[in-house]
C-alpha cells in the first residue's frame, strides 16, 4: 500500500486485484439444501462446470422456487437460465411460469439489506466490492465518529431485532458512559432463536460481507476496536460462512490493524451462542459470552452503561447493521428516510411461512400492511385459505383475517397483544384451529423459560396446562377468567422479555377468536 492513499483508493486497489468475470450462482443456503440444492449443485457442475465458473450463493428469499441457479452474464441469459431450471429433477413450474412467480414475489419488495443476495457468490469478496461493498465503510473512515453517529440518528434507523429502539440513541448512550476512558464493546446479535424467523440466517448465509461492513461502521462510530458476532449454535452453516468471510476480510486488511491505511483498528470475534430463545435477550446474551448462566440480568444498568465485562456495550441485530452501508453511502441519511413511513424509516425483513402460496424471506418498507404482504408479495388469497396469521412469534399473538390490515411498525400493532417483533408471519390454514397454534406457542414459552423468576418459571407451565383443558366455546367462565388473569400476571411480573410477553398468545386468542373480533 502506498503512503497517503485514502481508504477509498486502497479499497479500489483491492477490488481491481480480483478477476471480473461472469459465473453461475447456485442458490445453496440452508433452506435451499432442505429442497435438494446439494444434488442440484452437482448436476450444474456436471453440465456446466467445465465451461463456466460455478459459485454457491445464499437464497434470494424466494424459497418456494428452490433449488434454483442464476447466470450473472447478459449473453444467452434466458437460454442458459432456462436450461439451468430444467436441471431440476422435478420442477413444479415451467421456466416461464417460474419467472412470472419470481417477478410477482420480488417486484413488490424494496431491497436494501437483501440486495444481491442469491445473485452473487456468498464467498466472492471481489463481486461484493464490484457491487459497491465496503465503499460506505471506506467513506466513513474519512469522517469523524460523531458525524457517523449523527447521520445514523437522523436517518431514523431503529433496531430490527424486535425492540425497535433508536440506534442513534443507543450509540450515544454508550458513548456517554465511555467518556471516562472506558472502552466500548460491540456485539452483533445473530442468535435468532425465535421460531418462524430466519432472516438473519439468510443474511449470514448469503451476504456475510454486508454484516461485517455494518459491524465495522458500528465499531468506528463508537470508537471501539472489539466486535463480537454472536451466532446461534444451531446455525452451523451461518457460522461456517461467517468464519470464511472473516478470514478473507482479514487477508485483505478489511479487519485488523490500520484498516485500509486509516489508522483504525478493529478485530472481530465470532462466537457460538448457547442456543435457546432467551439467549436473544441482550443481557442473557452477554451472560453467556462471559460464561455465566443463560439468564437475564436485572436492569438498570443497561448494557450501554455496563455490559460485556462491565464496559459500555452496544448490542445491535444483524439486520440492523446491514442497513448501515445504505445509510452511510455518501452520508445520505435522507435516502433512508424516503423509504417507509414518516415515523418509521427504512425497510423490514419478514419471514413468511405456514399456509401461504409463496413462502420465504421478503423485504418491504416499514409501514406496509400484513395484508399487502400476504396477498401481494406471498400471493395468498386470505379469505379463501386462511383463518388468520401468527405474527411476531411466541412473544406475540395471533390475528384473525379481519385484523390483517395492521401495519409493520414498532410496538403493539393492535394496541394490545400483537407485535411484529423480529418479523415472523405464519399463515394459519382455514382448517386449523387457532387454539392449537396458541397451545404450541405457549408450550414453547414454557420450555424456553430460564427459570430465574418465579412468575415465568411457574406461570408458563400452568398456562400450558390450563390451555389443555380449554375447549373453544365450551369452557367454563371460571377457566376463561383464570387463564386471562394468569396470562396478564405473568406478563406484568416477569423479569425479561420472554416472560413479559408469554401471555400474549393466549390473550390475543381470547380477544379475537374466543370472544370474536372487537
Amino acid at each position: 500500500m502506498k503512503k497517503n492513499q485514502s481508504p477509498s483508493t486502497v479499497l479500489e486497489n483491492i477490488r481491481d486485484s480480483f478477476e471480473n468475470r461472469d459465473y453461475i450462482v447456485v442458490q445453496n443456503g440452508g433452506c435451499n439444501q432442505a429442497t435438494g440444492s446439494g444434488e442440484y449443485l452437482k448436476r450444474v457442475l456436471e453440465s456446466y462446470g467445465k465451461r463456466f465458473t460455478v459459485l454457491e450463493g445464499g437464497c434470494d428469499g424466494a424459497c418456494f422456487l428452490s433449488p434454483r441457479a442464476y447466470w450473472t452474464g447478459s449473453d444467452h441469459k434466458d437460454e442458459l437460465e432456462r436450461n439451468l431450471w430444467n436441471l431440476n429433477a422435478d420442477p413444479d413450474l415451467d421456466f416461464e411460469n417460474m419467472n412470472k412467480e419470481l417477478t410477482s414475489y420480488l417486484l413488490p419488495q424494496k431491497r436494501i439489506v437483501m440486495k444481491d443476495i442469491g445473485l452473487s457468490g456468498w464467498s466472492d469478496l471481489g463481486q461484493y466490492l464490484s457491487n459497491g461493498g465496503f465503499y460506505s465503510f471506506a467513506e466513513v473512515l474519512q469522517l469523524s465518529p460523531d458525524i457517523v453517529t449523527e447521520t445514523v440518528a437522523e436517518s431514523g434507523l431503529k433496531g430490527r431485532g424486535g425492540a425497535y429502539f433508536s440506534v442513534g440513541m443507543k450509540w450515544k448512550s454508550a458513548q456517554s458512559f465511555a467518556q471516562d476512558g472506558k472502552n466500548t464493546e460491540i456485539i452483533i446479535n445473530a442468535e435468532e432463536g425465535e421460531p418462524g424467523v430466519y432472516k438473519d440466517r439468510h443474511l449470514m448465509e448469503g451476504m456475510p460481507f454486508r454484516i461485517i461492513e455494518g459491524a465495522l461502521i458500528t465499531a468506528y462510530a463508537n470508537s471501539a476496536s472489539s466486535i463480537h458476532i454472536y451466532v446461534n449454535a444451531e446455525a452451523k452453516l451461518s457460522f461456517e460462512r461467517m468464519t470464511y468471510a472473516l478470514s478473507l476480510c482479514e487477508k485483505y486488511n478489511l479487519i485488523g490493524r490500520n484498516i485500509l491505511g486509516s489508522g483504525f483498528d478493529a478485530n472481530i470475534k465470532l462466537l457460538r451462542g448457547a442456543g435457546g430463545y432467551v439467549c436473544g435477550e441482550e443481557s442473557t446474551l452477554i451472560n453467556t459470552i462471559e460464561g455465566d448462566r443463560r439468564e437475564p440480568r436485572l436492569r438498570p444498568p443497561f448494557p450501554t452503561q455496563s455490559g460485556l465485562h462491565n464496559l459500555p456495550t452496544v448490542v445491535n441485530n444483524v439486520e440492523t447493521v446491514c442497513s448501515l452501508p445504505y445509510i452511510m453511502m455518501s452520508c445520505d441519511k435522507d435516502a433512508f428516510r424516503t423509504i417507509g413511513s414518516a415515523e418509521n424509516s427504512g425497510t423490514k425483513i419478514v419471514s413468511l411461512s405456514g399456509s401461504l402460496k409463496r413462502s420465504g424471506v421478503a423485504e418491504v418498507p416499514m409501514g406496509t400492511s400484513i395484508k399487502y404482504i400476504l396477498e401481494t408479495v406471498s400471493g395468498t388469497d386470505i379469505e379463501e385459505n386462511l383463518v388468520g396469521a401468527a405474527v411476531g412469534g411466541p412473544s406475540s399473538g395471533i390475528l384473525p383475517n379481519e385484523k390483517l390490515n395492521l401495519l409493520i411498525e414498532p410496538g403493539f400493532i393492535d394496541g394490545k397483544y400483537v407485535m411484529v417483533g423480529a418479523g415472523g408471519i405464519v399463515g394459519i390454514d382455514k382448517d386449523v384451529d387457532p387454539l392449537q397454534i396458541v397451545r404450541i406457542l405457549s408450550s414453547y414459552n414454557s420450555r424456553e423459560s430460564c427459570g430465574k423468576c418465579t412468575p415465568c418459571r411457574e406461570g408458563t407451565p400452568r398456562i400450558s396446562e390450563m390451555l389443555g383443558q380449554f375447549v373453544k366455546g365450551k369452557s367454563s367462565t371460571k377457566l376463561t377468567h383464570d387463564l386471562n388473569k394468569l396470562s396478564r400476571t405473568v406478563n406484568a411480573a416477569s423479569l425479561c422479555g420472554l416472560g413479559q410477553s408469554a401471555g400474549n398468545p393466549v390473550l390475543s386468542y381470547l380477544e379475537y377468536f374466543e370472544n370474536g373480533v372487537k
